[in-house]
């Protein structure tokens, strides 16, 4: 086969969980252009991914995205959910293979159905691999195992370490105090707590990097401004053009901390460690959400269950939290 596609037109957290997806299919097809139908906020980094030979961009134009497409003669289009507009886009691509998840009626308008639903236990980046591996086993092909990293950035990693102003000896520590919105945010006094405790338990020099997206900049602002008076070396986070500089600069990073999904996956693509907020909830966000990073570099905290319990971030136990990643940042030595 020459070409396939892969429709993943989503939020940017939910792209990033496919790359072990796009992974297994480029490692296992060499040789096959794989292209991507993804949403424009997404589009300028998805052509930053290793696996992905081309993208597609949805403009929202369907007369001129169908054209695309057909044109495109794809042999297999992989479709990771179930929804009537991108039946009405690929269709008629020609395509001799044509995969859905099973899910709502739309799935039976395509040639092959697969149950991707993953395990209680596993994260739901196991749904994308679900769908690939399904399209592969079908085809005789062999899955690939999966890499415990999945984008290599080091060779530039000197220069993000000096944009961010990092001193030789130092721990570069990411906080990004935003929130996706799926749970609450943790309050400006939990940060800098957090932080203050980090700082005073690490056996080395430390240097944190408030990071922030669009109007989450007051946030990085009042932390910062609520230790002006301490001896932590701590910095806003320089503006950089687009998302993809952001997520390849996070390379520099010891350690990633956040409430919002959408950075900390950008941050398991590295696998840096991650230090996740989640809500107490008991459909397990903190799993379902996990990120890229390797198991032993995931920490996740939540509030106690329940209703309203559950999105009370100020019920976490911060001193547990700066405890826990303290001693993991100190064995790293």
């Amino acid at each position: 086969m020459k070409k396939l596609l892969l429709v993943k037109n989503d939020k940017i957290g939910d792209f990033v969980l496919m790359w072990p997806a796009f992974y297994l299919l480029k490692t296992a097809l060499p040789d096959t252009s794989i292209e991507v139908f993804v949403s424009p906020v997404v589009a300028d980094f998805a052509r930053a991914c290793p696996y992905i030979d081309n993208v597609i961009a949805d403009t929202g134009d369907d007369t001129q995205l169908r054209q695309t497409i057909n044109d495109a003669n794809y042999d297999v289009v992989l479709v990771s959910s179930s929804e009537l507009r991108i039946y009405n886009l690929v269709k008629n691509s020609g395509a001799s293979y044509t995969l859905a998840p099973k899910h709502k009626w739309f799935q039976y308008l395509y040639k092959h159905r697969v149950n991707n639903l993953y395990e209680k236990h596993e994260g739901c980046w196991r749904g994308g691999c679900l769908l690939v591996e399904h399209f592969l086993k079908h085809h005789n092909i062999a899955i690939p195992v999966l890499p415990k990293q999945y984008w290599d950035a080091s060779e530039n990693r000197h220069k993000w370490l000096q944009h961010y102003g990092h001193q030789a000896g130092e721990k570069l520590i990411f906080v990004h105090p935003g929130t996706g919105g799926s749970s609450g945010r943790v309050a400006e006094s939990d940060y800098i707590n957090l932080i203050t405790q980090l700082h005073g338990q690490l056996n080395h020099p430390v240097r944190f990097i408030l990071t922030y997206n669009g109007d989450e900049l007051v946030l990085a602002q009042n932390i910062h401004q609520g230790l002006a008076q301490s001896d932590i070396n701590i910095d806003i986070a320089k503006p950089l053009s687009s998302l993809t500089d952001f997520a390849e600069s996070i390379v520099a990073a010891d350690m990633f901390i956040a409430g919002s999904t959408g950075p900390l996956h950008l941050a398991g693509l590295h696998n840096v460690a991650t230090v996740g907020f989640y809500a107490g909830r008991r459909s397990a966000p903190h799993i379902r959400w996990q990120t890229l990073s390797q198991a032993e570099k995931r920490f996740a905290f939540t509030p106690p269950v329940g209703r309203k319990s559950g999105r009370n971030m100020a019920l976490i136990d911060f001193d547990k939290v700066a405890t826990e990643t303290a001693q993991y940042l100190n064995a790293q030595d």
